[in-house]
């Protein structure tokens, strides 16, 4: 084994703006044995006698009469009985929807009981890849797509690919599926995923939606209240650097954002957005949320998260609509996305019996539930509420990239965070900026 401290501690670091659950739920269900029933052999017919009613005939039946007589058994079928642990950070209305699953469950397979223990979300890599690391932890955990790549080297993860049922992965949105893939491995089922779009207030800003970023710059000259607030991180502007033809990686990994003038491009873009009156770039996020609240600007780019406390201010006012396109075509916001994983120590009997947990968690029943609670299911036969800013963020998820997993990221995060700051704060010119981004991470990595 090895450890991932180092790893998961910077990620969490850098990504608390988007982990945001805060509650300690504990639900616990009974105990039960994992007896299977066997099933009844059925006993072949006694054979026939010859034409001539020799009684030799009839005790020495051909090979093919024997084999006819002998009906194959059939399978064992499957029964959910036992008793499973499930670690998750799901709270307020997730964790409602969570207690509605087990609910089902509990009726559906009444000798299957499931203890289940909130982690806060910083807190539940680190503490589940230690436990496993000691031969224990949980059966089975739900965990953000940013961890599996450090939890597949520790080897505290178990791929799943043998355990699927055939069109099992159909259903789920694709890049939410790549989120848990590595090599060609599938380390999760995909629960829920978020990503970045924009928000609008109607109430503000009565503009035609922005088909492009020309135009929502241009609106925003126009008029403050057509303003536009984009939080300067890496993960809430990404969608804009493809939208200008900018690539973060080639095959090998290396950094190639300064190979075309699109990444200048796109950050000289919100250079001016950020120049324009009753519009903000910064990365004060608070600021932001209360400014769109107040009815500054009208438009904000945010993701689902943000959904409960700015309808609570907004109302019916607030809605989503599709991120502008750029020169080179649409938005790609990066999809974040939640799984559901097992546990390596798993035997043979009850890996089975984790899956199927994992399958119900995930499956059209599951995601309806959390589609419910305001979550944007992975799996997209579930059934959504009709609500605009779900839906809008649905949509959104047509032209979304699944998030990168490469080792390089460890630098990205941190580099590309400083060439954002930069370049707003006016210090470095947005080509040279990209350039000089590049080359700094190339160089740390070794490309």
């Amino acid at each position: 084994m090895h450890t991932v401290a180092e790893a998961f501690t910077a990620r969490a670091k850098r990504l608390l703006p988007i982990l945001l659950l805060a509650t300690f739920i504990a639900l616990t269900l009974g105990a039960c044995d994992q007896d299977r029933p066997t099933p009844t052999p059925v006993p072949p017919a006694a054979p026939g006698t010859d034409a001539n009613g020799d009684p030799a005939a009839a005790q020495a039946p051909s090979a093919a009469t024997a084999a006819a007589a002998s009906p194959t058994p059939a399978p064992t079928p499957f029964v959910p009985q036992g008793d499973l642990v499930l670690w998750h950070s799901w709270g307020g209305a997730d964790g409602d929807a969570l207690t509605q699953i087990l609910t089902q469950l509990k009726q559906d397979a009444p000798l299957l009981n499931v203890e289940t223990l909130y982690v806060a979300p910083n807190d539940l890599p680190q503490a589940y890849a230690d436990a496993v690391a000691a031969g224990g932890g949980p059966d089975v955990a739900v965990t953000e797509n940013w961890w599996i790549s450090n939890m597949v080297g520790a080897d505290v993860i178990r791929p799943l690919d043998d355990l699927l049922q055939p069109g099992q992965t159909d259903g789920f949105h694709l890049a939410s599926l790549l989120n848990f893939r590595r090599g060609d491995a599938l380390y999760a089922l995909p629960a829920t995923w978020q990503l970045v779009s924009l928000f609008q207030n109607t109430s503000v800003t009565t503009a035609t939606v922005p088909a492009t970023t020309g135009d929502l710059l241009a609106q925003a000259q126009a008029s403050p209240a057509n303003g536009i607030g984009i939080y300067a991180n890496l993960f809430h502007v990404w969608w804009g650097f493809p939208a200008y033809g900018a690539q973060l990686f080639d095959e090998s990994g290396k950094v190639i954002i300064d190979q075309s003038s699109g990444a200048g491009e796109f950050l000289q873009w919100m250079k001016d957005v950020g120049a324009t009156p009753g519009s903000f770039v910064d990365t004060d996020y608070g600021m932001l949320l209360d400014r769109f609240k107040k009815g500054e600007f009208g438009y904000l780019v945010d993701g689902p998260w943000a959904t409960a406390e700015l309808r609570a201010a907004l109302g019916d006012a607030l809605t989503v609509v599709p991120l502008p396109a750029g020169p080179a075509g649409a938005a790609q916001p990066w999809i974040q996305g939640e799984g559901v994983i097992l546990n390596p120590n798993l035997d043979a009997n009850r890996a089975p019996l984790a899956f199927y947990l994992a399958s119900t968690l995930t499956n059209e029943a599951g995601g309806t539930a959390f589609a419910r609670a305001g979550r944007l299911p992975a799996n997209q036969r579930a059934e959504l509420p009709n609500d605009p800013i779900l839906r809008g963020f649905m949509a959104q998820a047509a032209t979304a990239q699944p998030a990168p997993f490469q080792p390089e990221m460890e630098q990205v995060w941190g580099y590309g965070g400083d060439m954002l700051v930069k370049v707003l704060g006016g210090t470095v010119e947005p080509v040279q900026a990209a350039r000089e981004t590049a080359a700094l991470i190339n160089d740390v990595t070794g490309k």
